[in-house]
C-alpha cells in the first residue's frame, strides 16, 4: 500500500527538522564558544601569566637621582638582570619624601611583575616612624621579594672642618652649640637616625640639614655648605681618595680592608653606632607567588655575576640575597629597630 501523506504536512514535516538542525548547530556553537572563552580565562589566569613572565620590559623604581649611591648600585643590578632575564629593566628615577614616592607609586601599581620597588630601609622602615598620613603600609602593600645587601656609613666631613676624628668631633660640638650642621638625604633615612643617636649619647647638638639624595649633598659637604654627613663606601671613598672629603669613622665593627686608615665607631666608644644602608626589591602587594619567586631566583642569580661581584665589592656592599620570607623579617625587624631609637629620641610622624 502506498502511503498518501498531504505535501503541506510534509513541509512542515521539513521545517520542524531544519529548526531542530539549527537549534542544534547553535547549542555546538555556544558550547565552542564558551570553551574558547574558558580557555582565554585559564589563559589569563595569574599562573598564565607568571609562567610567561616576563613578556616585556621591567620598571626599576628608585626613590633617589640619578648619581647617588643607591642609584648607582640599582643600575649594576639592573643590567645583570637584563641579561638574566632576556628583557629590559628600566630605572625610573623618582626622588623625593625620602623615597616614599617611589615606594607609593610601585604599591599602586598593576600586580603583574612589571613594576618593582628598588628600596632602602627609608621608604620600608623610617618613612612610618617619620611622616604622618602615609599612603601606604610598607608590610601590608608591598611584598618583599629580596635583601640585595648593604654596608655601613662613613662619617665625612668638608676637609676645612677643624675636627679629624669622632672624638675631635664630639669635643668640637659641645664647644659650639648648635653651630655645627649635618646633611642627610631625610629624616626617614638611617643617616639621619644614626646622627641624631650620636648627638644624643655624646650630648651634642648639631643641626640637621635635609636632602632629597646624597648626591647634591656630598656636593655641598665638599663644597662647605655642610660640615659632615653619613655615606656609603662607594660613594665617599672616592672622594676622600681624591682629597674632596676627610672620613673620621666608619659605622662598623671593624674596618674596610680598602680604607684601613679609618677607625671605627667601636674605637671611638660607640658601639652603638654600628650600621648603614641596605638595598633590596619589593613587587606590589597581589603578585602572583610565582612572579615573586621568579624574580628572587632571576635577582640571586645575577647577585653571582662576575660583573655586580666586583661593582658590589667596589662599593663594599656585602650581597646578601636573601629569601622572600627572610628578606620580610629582616624588615620587621629594622622597623622594631628604629621604633626604639624614634621612641627613644622623642620623634614624632609630621
Amino acid at each position: 500500500m502506498t502511503s498518501s501523506v498531504p505535501s503541506s504536512w510534509r513541509a512542515a514535516a521539513r521545517r520542524v527538522s531544519s529548526a531542530v538542525r539549527q537549534h542544534v548547530s547553535k547549542r555546538q556553537g555556544w558550547a565552542a564558544l564558551l570553551a574558547a572563552a574558558m580557555l582565554l580565562g585559564v589563559a589569563h589566569t595569574p599562573s598564565a601569566r607568571a609562567a610567561d613572565w616576563p613578556e616585556r620590559p621591567i620598571r626599576l623604581m628608585v626613590g633617589y637621582p640619578p648619581g647617588g649611591g643607591t642609584d648607582t648600585v640599582a643600575r649594576v643590578l639592573a643590567q645583570q638582570l637584563t641579561k638574566v632575564l632576556h628583557q629590559s629593566v628600566i630605572i625610573e628615577n623618582r626622588a623625593g619624601a625620602s623615597s616614599t614616592i617611589a615606594a607609593q607609586q610601585v604599591a599602586r601599581a598593576e600586580p603583574d611583575g612589571y613594576t618593582v620597588l628598588f628600596a632602602t630601609g627609608s621608604p620600608l622602615t623610617g618613612a612610618p616612624l617619620t611622616i604622618k598620613g602615609l599612603t601606604y603600609d610598607p608590610l601590608k602593600d608591598l611584598v618583599p621579594v629580596t635583601l640585595i645587601g648593604g654596608g655601613p656609613f662613613i662619617l665625612v666631613a668638608n676637609p676645612a672642618f677643624p675636627p679629624n676624628t669622632l672624638p675631635e668631633l664630639v669635643e668640637y660640638a659641645r664647644a659650639h652649640p648648635g653651630q655645627v650642621n649635618y646633611a642627610s638625604p631625610g629624616i626617614s633615612t638611617a643617616n639621619y637616625f644614626f646622627a641624631e643617636v650620636l648627638n644624643q649619647d655624646a650630648n651634642i647638638k648639631t643641626v640637621h640639614v635635609p636632602y632629597k639624595g646624597s648626591s647634591a649633598l656630598i656636593n655641598d659637604t665638599i663644597a662647605g655648605q655642610v660640615q659632615y654627613t653619613l655615606d656609603t663606601p662607594g660613594t665617599t671613598l672616592p672622594l676622600i681618595h681624591a682629597g674632596k672629603l676627610k672620613a673620621l669613622a666608619i659605622f662598623s665593627k671593624k674596618r674596610l680592608d680598602r680604607a684601613p686608615d679609618i677607625p671605627t665607631t667601636v674605637e671611638a666608644g660607640y658601639p652603638q653606632l654600628v650600621g648603614g644602608s641596605w638595598y633590596g626589591l619589593l613587587v606590589p602587594k597581589g603578585t602572583p607567588p610565582a612572579i615573586v619567586d621568579a624574580l628572587y631566583k632571576a635577582t640571586k642569580q645575577a647577585l653571582t655575576g662576575e660583573e655586580v661581584r666586583r661593582a658590589m665589592e667596589a662599593r663594599d656592599v656585602i650581597i646578601q640575597g636573601s629569601t622572600p620570607a627572610e628578606f620580610k623579617d629582616y624588615i620587621q625587624a629594622e622597623y622594631t629597630k628604629w621604633k626604639t631609637v624614634t621612641d627613644r629620641l622623642g620623634i614624632q610622624p609630621q
